[in-house]
Formats: C-alpha cells, sequence, structure tokens
C-alpha cells in the first residue's frame, strides 16, 4: 500500500503545504498546511530573512517527520515562481537542500495553473454533471500573480496570466486608507488598469447558457466562505458580501466575518478583482474550491506511475495553437509542417530515443516556429525565438519553453555549430534534445518550405546508413529538392545518417 502513496510538498509565499495522496483512488490521505509571513519581504524587494529560512526548514522537517510515519518514500518538493523570486532564492534552496536533503524544483506560473486544472477538470470529470456548453473560468488566485483559465464544458479555450495579486496590490498601495479619501474607488481605478489587457483576452461567450467562475488559491475569500459555511455563491450574493465587506470595519471582519487580523489588508483587493472579473467574463456564479497545485501534481504524478490514463496536453497544444493564431502564422503551413514533424518523430524513434515529453514540445515549437514573421520576415526564426520566450503557455516549465524557443531558432539557416547563444546555457542532455528536434523540425519545414502544399503525405523508411523521406505528390518538388538538401546537413550532423528525399507519385500503392 505505501507504494501507493505520493508525498507532495510546495513553499510559497504565504507557507509550507503536503499533500499524501493515494495514487491510485487518487483521494486525500493527509492534508497540512503551515503559513509563513514570506511575501512581506518578496513584495518589498527585501532577501528573505535567516529566520524565515529557518522556519521554513523546520516546516519540510515536520513534514519529512510525517512522511515517515506514513512509510512515505515517495515524496517530492516544489516551490512557487513567487517565491523563487526572492532576492536570495538560491540560498533558500541551498540551506533546504544541506538542512533537510530535499531539493526545491521551482515551478513557473504556467506549470501552477496547469497542475491546478487537472485537479478541477478531473473533479469535474468525475460528476458528471458539468455541461458540455456551461462556460467556466478557473481563476487562480496566489499573493502576486492571477490566471484566468477558460473551458466550455471540459473543452479548453483558452488561459491568460497577470502579475496582480492582494498581496502586490497591498503593498503598492500601504497607504492608501490614510491618504485617499475614497479608497475603494481609486483602488478599483488602480486594478482595472492593471487589467486593460486582461479585457482583451477575457472572452464573454454571451450564447453560454451558464457562466461561471471557480475560485482557486485565494486565501482570505475562501476562509471568508468557510465561516458562512457555503461555497457557492450568485453573482447578487457577491455584490451583498462585497458592500458588507467595504462598509465593514475591522473589527467587524474580524469578530463577525471571522477574518484573520493578517488577511485584513488582502481581502478587498481580492473583492475588487473578482468583482471585475466577473463583469469581464458574465459570470452567474461564483465557486469557491479548495484545490490546489498539489491536487494537480499528485494526478500528474499518478499518471507517470500508470494508475490513471487521463491527459491534459490539449490545454499546452491549444494555447499554441492559439498564439500562433494571434500572431498570423499561415494556419494550413503550420498543421502540414506539425503533421510532418510528428510522423518524423514516431517513424525515427530508434535513432533519436526522446521521450513522449519531447514530442509535446516538438508539436509545441512546429506549430509557433514562424511567430516571428510577425515582427518581420527577415531572420523572422530569431524573432520567433524572442516572442516564444516571453509567452505565457500553459503546462509549460521555464526551461521548456526556453527549449522551445530554442527549436524555433534553428528551425531556419541557422545552426547550434555557429550559434551557441542558447546551448552554452544548456547541459549536454538539453543541447542534445534541441539537436534532435530542431533537426526534425528542419526537415519537416522543408517539404512545405514555399508555402505551397505540394506534399501531402510522407513514409519513412530507416536505414543502415541513411534514412530515406518518401513524399507522395504529382507537382515539380525541383524546390523543395534544394531546400531538403540545404536543410538536412544539420540533420545528418546529428544524428550521423544523411536523409535523402525521394519523390513518389501520389497514385503509387
Amino acid at each position: 500500500m505505501k507504494n501507493r502513496y505520493f508525498g507532495t510538498m510546495i513553499a510559497t509565499v504565504q507557507g509550507l503545504e503536503l499533500l499524501i495522496s493515494d495514487l491510485k483512488s487518487l483521494k486525500p490521505v493527509e492534508r497540512v498546511r503551515k503559513e509563513l509571513p514570506v511575501g512581506d519581504d518578496i513584495y518589498q524587494h527585501r532577501p528573505l530573512p535567516f529566520s524565515l529560512v529557518t522556519q521554513l526548514t523546520t516546516g519540510l522537517q515536520g513534514f519529512l517527520q510525517l512522511l515517515n510515519d506514513y512509510q512515505v518514500t515517495n515524496y517530492q518538493l516544489w516551490g512557487s515562481e513567487a517565491l523563487s523570486q526572492a532576492l536570495n532564492a538560491d540560498f533558500i534552496a541551498d540551506q533546504i537542500d544541506l538542512r533537510t536533503g530535499l531539493r526545491i524544483h521551482w515551478l513557473s506560473i504556467n506549470e501552477e495553473s496547469y497542475f491546478r486544472n487537472q485537479a478541477v477538470l478531473t473533479q469535474l470529470k468525475a460528476s458528471k454533471i458539468q455541461n458540455s456548453q456551461t462556460v467556466t473560468q478557473l481563476v487562480g488566485i496566489n499573493s502576486g500573480n492571477t490566471t484566468v483559465t477558460q473551458f466550455r464544458g471540459v473543452t479548453f479555450n483558452y488561459s491568460t496570466n497577470f502579475a496582480i495579486g492582494p498581496v502586490k496590490i497591498a503593498e503598492d498601495l500601504q497607504s492608501l486608507r490614510q491618504n485617499s479619501p475614497n479608497s475603494v474607488e481609486v483602488l478599483t481605478d488602480y486594478i482595472d488598469s492593471k487589467l486593460n489587457n486582461v479585457e482583451r483576452s477575457v472572452i464573454t461567450e454571451e450564447s453560454a447558457p451558464t457562466s461561471r467562475i471557480i475560485l482557486l488559491g485565494s486565501m482570505p475569500l475562501s476562509q471568508l466562505a468557510r465561516s458562512k459555511q457555503t461555497r457557492h455563491l450568485s453573482s447578487t450574493a457577491f455584490e451583498s458580501l462585497f458592500d458588507t465587506v467595504v462598509d465593514g470595519s475591522d473589527q467587524f471582519l474580524i469578530e463577525r466575518l471571522g477574518v484573520k487580523e493578517s488577511d485584513l489588508q488582502l481581502l478587498l483587493p481580492e473583492l475588487l478583482m473578482l468583482r471585475r472579473l466577473i463583469k469581464l467574463t458574465n459570470a452567474k456564479e461564483l465557486v469557491i474550491s479548495d484545490t490546489t497545485v498539489l491536487d494537480g501534481l499528485a494526478i500528474n504524478e499518478a499518471i507517470k506511475a500508470g494508475y490513471s490514463n487521463l491527459h491534459f496536453t490539449e490545454q499546452t497544444i491549444i494555447t499554441a495553437q492559439n498564439m500562433a493564431d494571434h500572431y498570423g502564422v499561415e494556419p494550413v503551413h503550420r498543421q502540414l509542417v506539425t503533421k510532418f514533424a510528428l510522423h518524423l518523430f514516431d517513424q525515427l524513434k530508434p535513432l533519436h530515443q526522446l521521450n513522449a515529453r519531447s514530442r509535446v514540445l516538438l508539436e509545441v515549437a512546429s506549430l509557433l516556429h514562424d511567430v516571428g514573421g510577425y515582427v518581420g520576415a527577415h531572420e523572422h526564426y530569431l524573432h520567433s525565438d524572442y516572442l516564444i520566450q516571453n509567452s505565457d503557455i500553459i503546462g509549460l516549465s521555464n526551461h521548456e519553453r526556453n527549449v522551445i524557443a530554442a527549436i524555433a531558432r534553428y528551425h531556419s539557416t541557422q545552426t547550434p555549430g555557429t550559434d551557441l547563444s542558447h546551448f552554452q546555457k544548456m547541459t549536454t542532455q538539453n543541447r542534445l534534445q534541441v539537436a534532435k528536434l530542431a533537426a526534425i523540425l528542419r526537415l519537416a519545414d522543408a517539404l512545405d518550405d514555399d508555402h505551397q502544399q505540394k506534399i501531402q503525405k510522407i513514409s519513412v523508411s530507416l536505414q543502415e546508413k541513411r534514412v530515406v523521406i518518401s513524399a507522395y505528390s504529382n507537382a515539380n518538388l525541383s524546390f523543395e529538392n534544394w531546400v531538403f538538401a540545404f536543410k538536412s546537413q544539420f540533420f545528418e550532423e546529428t544524428f550521423g545518417l544523411k536523409a535523402k528525399l525521394k519523390q513518389r507519385s501520389v497514385t503509387a500503392k
């Protein structure tokens, strides 16, 4: 039984959390939280004091003892992106390692959203009450960031995040109540100014029969809802709650509504943000969920261990497609190149020996390799590199996003042999991964370099000294042969085999 247990730990700007899960049933066995006032120092750009680092490591030692009591030997520690922004984050990670033996794995905002989404979607699928036309906005709020992810039924539409959260607002405007005659009005204007770009991203679907917000990771409002013994609020009930908080004194909020004194400065910014998002999304209901990143990380571990066959990578792929649309990438070309790249990856597996995750990275890179054309056609691959590195793609770590950017950079004329700007920062294993995937993408792109779609189907033959790619087409492929001969040189340098393009008639069997 103990081998089915998995311990998931996370360190955030709110403190520490531990979840022990049964991977087979995906049910929680134990959940423990330890609150620590870490965020104040981070958002005031101060390093965490040694005393707080000691409290972090002491708390983790307590978690390790609990894991030992349950005889759990499979466990992992993650850290939130907000905590990774601490001035002394490297010192924190080193001290945790030295004192507990735990190596912290930093999550990106996009990963945090992705794992929370996994947990909520799993719950929605299990409940079997989700209307296929219901539009759901998953709103993840942490101290300094807010993420909005939209689903219709259980189908992913889009995800966006923005650097604004209750702690960050409170830190930016800590003197507002003393200096402004109408702090609510000024704070509302402040939040609206931050959400201007979000308004263009958040789509209000008026045709949806129902629209709702599921709120994730919101500590002050979540605690307030517990005190009122409700997890569901209509938009009208939310407005009533908002008016109560705005009109209530600090003493009233503490004594009558059960708000913690430490959360007083966070509650109003959080409610104002939600109020704006409710209007943007036309939500009729607000559902407050206890689901956290840890629930999604446990599900992800269950998938890796073979206990679950759930798949969530469509969120990453659809986000990449949305991004390609945004930057005007020609859809037929990108889909054809993606089809060729994935076919080559599957057929050349004995040669490259990369895992399924690498296939996902190749698919995203294939969809996005031409986004740089939005900036300019000249050296568009350099622009693609920059745009990918600086874009939000749900489900990707910062490292994976950089890998995809490098693959896109080398899909055209440049090769790592002449440009080492990325490779100098990568491990040998990562360099090989980028080189192999870039070499495959170059071949796929060469097959439709003129965007004329002369080739619709290919087959691959892996021979002793060469790889033969048969292109089924009745068109003149002189240009494709010329481009293929150039772009295949890097493939030969990477794999040690020459790639040859062979034309076959579409009528050939």
